[in-house]
Formats: structure tokens, C-alpha cells, sequence
């Protein structure tokens, strides 16, 4: 209690102090700005009544701090403001409008106070001044703010051309359930800069970009300034924040300050730049993919056996056909795919031969078809279908990522006996069918909700 009673007479003292160097002339002559406070002075238009007159000075000299706030907007034209309260001294916090031609933003002037006020007649009309203070470091955070706040603007309007999923404009011009765009920035991007310590900024925030379009070649991406450093901007934080973050910290270059979806990097060591440029450069190709997996067909007597690659080879056309992904080859020991997939082995055996892996990413697909045996006194004949499901694997990111399973309809047939080789070719027709485009649900349909993510 002692110390807040301290620092209430601490801060009361500066006040007063400040108040007592304002000179009578403040209306004619306003004081100059200092380091430690802002001046404007307000004055209303003629009023019936002395309150209306003091509400318009008061309204007039928060206008001209917003107008002067607004100074920082990109391209502004037509600035206009105004106060959404100022009836009273006694409030802590102010609320102004600043407004261009293309952009809007609720500014809050906290510690905003009157210093003095003159209020007299003229022609039957009152007309008040009023002398308005605001602290440096108040002025400084509104004025930040609404910075901030355009450059979440114009990120939005960049990413609503170019980025899928963005959350749409309400009806007061704001991102739909966000109270400003700064607020819709902080949680739907990843915000990567550089601590002003890391000297040469520029030449990393460059680095970063290609390292992001590099990781994630659909991540769009955005340069702005926020809080007054050079920022990189990806739209989807809860897609990709994870990944780059991981990323950034298997290179063990950077220290990382995480705040909301804000990366802050801080280099480990002189030669960060140059190591983070050969780390860029060196970074697994995100078109390139292994596949591999296994392929089971269920026979008559119930066993299952593996019969070869038709889907794994439908997967590799799909992939190149509609996801631009080259499969190239990687041997994998044929231990791991005997009878079912190991995936933990398979894993653990690119992991450990990290630096021959040809590609960025792993993909295990698992195909089956199940026999329905026929039911003679029903007049059921015997039934196959077939499905598959697979995963992916990012070798740099530590990803893993299911599907969801595609399957046939069922394929009924009517063998002249119920011989394996006869299940198995019909068991094929199956597998294949999985690729037919008329197949919804089909494989096409899980690698796109799976591959176009990437």
C-alpha cells in the first residue's frame, strides 16, 4: 500500500510539475512539444451552453492528435477523425477514428488529459479551449498501433487474392470476429522478423522468404513492417506455424522468440548468415517424393497375400498429374514392407540416412481388398472391394500426416469356381478401380485433401 502510495505521488508530482510550466498564453501560444509530452489545443464552434461548447474543444483536440497519428498512413488521402468519447476529464482512455480513403482504424488514446480550459462568450455563443497532454510514450503506442493495424490491412487485402479460407469482411469492414485487423493478423498469420541486434536484417528476412517458399511451396507469403521491423507475413498460422517453427529449429542457427504467432530470431553465431544461406540452398526439394508402401489381396481361403503395386503406381500418376510431386526412387530394405508396413522402422531408417534422401517427402500407402464369400442358397454371389489409405512424412519439418481411406464399391462376380487365381484377378479389377475418376471417394479425392496441403 505504502509503495502505490509512492508512486501515485510520485507520478502526481510530474503532472504537476508539467501543469505548472503551461504559461497563461497557451490558447494564443500552445507549448511546444517535448520529448516527455504532446500539445494540441482544441477549440469548439460557438455552442448554446457551456458543456457543448467544452464537449466540442475537447473532441477538436483529440481530432488533432489523430490527425497526427495518421501522418504515418500509406498513401493517405482524406483523413478525417472523431471521438467516440469525451465527455469527461476524468476518463482514462479515448477512442478516436482515423479514416482515409481506404482504410479505417479505432485508435485508443490512453492517458489522453486536459491541462487547461478557457471558456468565454462571443456574440450570445459560447466558445471553449481546451489544452490537451499526452505522454510521448502514449502517443507513441496509438500511433504504433494504428501502423500496425494498416499493415494487418494490407496483408488481408493481399492474402484475400491470393489465399483460400480467409475469414471474410462483417459489416463494419473488419476480418468477421476479430475487432481489428491487427487482431485478425496476430492469430490467422505466422509473423517472422529478425531482432534489430541481428544486424543486415534485410539480407535475412530474404533468406527466410525463400527458406518459407522453399518448405511450403502454396504458403503465401508477405512483406510489411510491424512494430517498426521488417516482417515476413504467411497467411494460415494454424497450418503452418508448427512447420516453420520446427524447421527454424532443427537449424539450430537462431534463438526463437515465440509471442501469439510471432517468430523473433536472434543469430547463435557470426556465421549465421552464411549458414543459413547454405541451409536454404540445401533444403530437401518439395517436389520430390518416395512412395512406397504395400499392397494386400484377401484369397479365397482367407489368407492375405502381397501381389504388387497397382495402387502405388496410381498414386505416383495422381501425384505428378494433379500435385506437381516427382516420385523418385529411395531403396528402402524390403524388411520393412514384408507382410505389413513398419512405419516407426522406416521412419528411423530415412532419419538415419537423412543426407542421401532424395526427396522431401515420405509417403506409405496401404492397400486391401476383403472377400465376401458367396452365399449359394441366397443367391449371393461372391463379393470384392478394395481400399487404401496412406501417410506422409516430412523428413524436415518431423510431420506426419494421415489420410483418410478410399474404397471401391463392392465387385461382384461370378466365377466358375472359387479358385484363388480367380479371386486375385478380380481383387485387381478392384484395385484399379480405386483410380477411375468416377470413383468419389476414390484415391484422387484422399491425396487431394492430403496433398494440397503441402
Amino acid at each position: 500500500m505504502k509503495k502505490a502510495v509512492l508512486l501515485f505521488c510520485f507520478y502526481w508530482g510530474i503532472a504537476a510539475a508539467v501543469f505548472a510550466q503551461i504559461p497563461p498564453d497557451w490558447d494564443s501560444r500552445p507549448p511546444q512539444d517535448s520529448a516527455a509530452f504532446k500539445y494540441s489545443v482544441g477549440v469548439s464552434q460557438p455552442a448554446a451552453t457551456e458543456q457543448e461548447a467544452y464537449k466540442g474543444a475537447w473532441q477538436n483536440a483529440l481530432q488533432q492528435f489523430a490527425e497526427s497519428i495518421a501522418t504515418s498512413f500509406q498513401g493517405r488521402t482524406d483523413i478525417s477523425s472523431q471521438s467516440a468519447s469525451y465527455s469527461s476529464d476524468i476518463e482514462d482512455e479515448f477512442t478516436v477514428v482515423v479514416s482515409s480513403s481506404s482504410f479505417s482504424t479505432k485508435v485508443k488514446l490512453a492517458g489522453a488529459r486536459e491541462a487547461a480550459r478557457k471558456i468565454g462568450q462571443e456574440n450570445g455563443k459560447y466558445i471553449a479551449r481546451v489544452l490537451a497532454i499526452l505522454s510521448a510514450e502514449d502517443y507513441a503506442a496509438a500511433r504504433q498501433y494504428a501502423a500496425n493495424d494498416e499493415a494487418a490491412a494490407l496483408a488481408y487485402r493481399f492474402f484475400a487474392r491470393c489465399a483460400a479460407g480467409i475469414a471474410p469482411l462483417d459489416r463494419q469492414g473488419k476480418p468477421q470476429g476479430f475487432d481489428d485487423y491487427y487482431s485478425w493478423l496476430r492469430n490467422a498469420c505466422v509473423i517472422l522478423s529478425f531482432a534489430e541486434s541481428a544486424g543486415n536484417a534485410g539480407a535475412f528476412l530474404e533468406q527466410l522468404e525463400l527458406f518459407v517458399k522453399k518448405l511450403y511451396k502454396n504458403a503465401a507469403l508477405f512483406a510489411e513492417t510491424i512494430d517498426g521491423t521488417g516482417v515476413r507475413i504467411v497467411y494460415d498460422a494454424p497450418r503452418y506455424y508448427d512447420g516453420i517453427s520446427r524447421a527454424l529449429q532443427n537449424l539450430s542457427l537462431f534463438g526463437i522468440t515465440k509471442q501469439d504467432a510471432r517468430l523473433s530470431l536472434s543469430p547463435l553465431k557470426t556465421s549465421a548468415l552464411a549458414d543459413f544461406r547454405a541451409a536454404v540452398s540445401a533444403l530437401k526439394d518439395s517436389s520430390k517424393v518416395v512412395i512406397t508402401g504395400i499392397e494386400t489381396i484377401q484369397t479365397e481361403n482367407g489368407q492375405a497375400v502381397n501381389q504388387g503395386n497397382i495402387v502405388l503406381n496410381q498414386f505416383k500418376a495422381i501425384a505428378s498429374r494433379d500435385f506437381g510431386l516427382a516420385a523418385v526412387n529411395f531403396t528402402i530394405p524390403a524388411s520393412y514392407t514384408a507382410g505389413f508396413v513398419d512405419e516407426d522402422g522406416i521412419i528411423s531408417y530415412v532419419k538415419r540416412n537423412f543426407a542421401a534422401f532424395p526427396a522431401r517427402f515420405l509417403v506409405l500407402c496401404y492397400a486391401e481388398t476383403r472377400l465376401s464369400a458367396a452365399i449359394p442358397e441366397y443367391k449371393v454371389p461372391p463379393l470384392v472391394t478394395a481400399s487404401c489409405r496412406f501417410m506422409v512424412y516430412d523428413t524436415v519439418t518431423g510431420e506426419i500426416t494421415q489420410s483418410g481411406t478410399a474404397d471401391t464399391a463392392g465387385s461382384v462376380f461370378s466365377p466358375a469356381n472359387m479358385q484363388d487365381q480367380t479371386v486375385i484377378a478380380e481383387s485387381r479389377r478392384a484395385l484399379h478401380y480405386l483410380f477411375n475418376a468416377k470413383n468419389r471417394g476414390g484415391l484422387a479425392d484422399i491425396m487431394k485433401e492430403t496433398l494440397g496441403k503441402l
